[in-house]
């Protein structure tokens, strides 16, 4: 499953801040061993934060993050609004207050 939802990040989410503001992620080795241990291991609890939680929020409502764990994910809207990259901001819908669903148009797979 971790595999999967790298392809998934590096594919669709967005650095959403900095210089890099707008390029593709390129997830550390770190972060991609976090990932294994979340929905590759057993412990079944996780919170993850900053970006990774933006990125892993939007797997989550618009992509392939399933399984066993809970995960809490500490990331705001706005932050997992800049992290989506254009193909994720036309099936998410933000409201007035800026707050982000997913419009159940498509599920996007790599």
């Amino acid at each position: 499953m971790s595999e999967q939802l790298i392809r998934w990040i590096v594919h669709f989410c967005r650095v959403p801040s900095g210089v890099r503001k707008g390029d593709r992620v390129e997830l550390t080795d770190e972060q991609k061993e976090l990932l294994k241990v979340i929905y590759d291991g057993s412990t079944k609890e996780h919170v993850v934060r900053d970006t990774l939680a933006a990125y892993l929020a939007l797997a989550t409502m618009c992509g392939p993050a399933t399984g066993n764990s809970y995960v809490r994910f500490a990331a705001d809207d706005l932050l997992m609004w800049e992290a989506a990259s254009p193909e994720l901001r036309g099936i998410l819908v933000r409201d007035a207050k800026g707050r982000l669903s997913f419009s159940g148009r498509a599920v996007l797979t790599t």
